[in-house]
């Protein structure tokens, strides 16, 4: 007897059917509405055969699918109308991060360059620009002068640059209630963390998408440290005595 799975969770529009005849089994999948895709395995005895078809239906239930009786009646999801990058789509995206692995930077930052890479170039480009605002807005003494240990202690302590860029990317990458938080009140900057991986998800994304190694977009701020001068002023416009590490 064939049986029929679908999945319609997210952005998921799927089908899988398996029919077992024996000791082998046929497999077919794809998009809802179309024909798909079909696979056969053979097996030394029907039982193995059974065995398999059973472990490869539990993990398309553990995957979100569900089980129906007629693939026919099924409808496919309506297209969604297309929205151009915005805050609200950058920060969705932010929002993707899997910070259950923590530890394995590429982890985290997969699902988020799987979304990014599904849209049109044009949006991973505006992505960037939004990105290099919310850095360079938080590019100043106040925030500087609050990131723990390495903080900027005045004309005989010792910055880094790269440091800071680090942590800011940390602020953003923790959603937009905390950049917010961070935006209105300086004092709530992360403390010894930072997350330089942040900086490379455009490219990331633009490379997956184009399945190349090009990436050379230039963003709209420059959110290097010391680029936002107002966040900056100091009294000594000279800034001399700033020693970089």
């Amino acid at each position: 007897m064939k049986r029929i799975y679908i999945n319609q969770t997210g952005d998921s529009n799927k089908f899988w059917t398996i029919e077992q005849a024996g000791n082998s089994y046929t497999v077919t999948w794809g998009k809802i509405g179309t024909e798909g895709r079909t696979t056969s395995k053979s097996f030394e005895d029907r039982e193995t055969c059974r065995k398999e078809v059973e472990k490869l239906t539990n993990e398309k239930l553990g995957k979100g699918y569900q089980e129906i009786s007629e693939l026919s009646q099924v409808q496919a999801k309506p297209v969604e109308d297309y929205k151009p990058m915005d805050e609200d789509i950058f920060w969705e995206v932010i929002k993707l991060f899997d910070w259950t692995k923590t530890g394995n930077d590429d982890a985290v930052l997969r699902p988020a360059v799987k979304h990014l890479a599904s849209m049109p170039v044009e949006d991973i480009y505006k992505f960037a620009d939004i990105l290099s605002e919310k850095l360079f807005l938080l590019d100043g003494i106040t925030y500087a002068s609050n990131i723990g240990e390495e903080s900027y202690k005045g004309e005989d302590g010792h910055f880094s640059v790269d440091y800071f860029l680090y942590v800011r990317c940390c602020v953003v990458a923790n959603g937009k209630d905390y950049f917010n938080r961070v935006k209105a009140n300086p004092t709530e900057m992360p403390k010894e963390m930072e997350f330089e991986p942040l900086l490379y998800l455009p490219a990331d994304a633009y490379n997956k998408k184009t399945k190349s190694e090009d990436y050379d977009y230039e963003p709209k701020y420059n959110f290097e440290t010391f680029s936002n001068t107002d966040g900056w002023k100091m009294e000594d416009d000279k800034k001399s005595w700033w020693k970089l590490w």
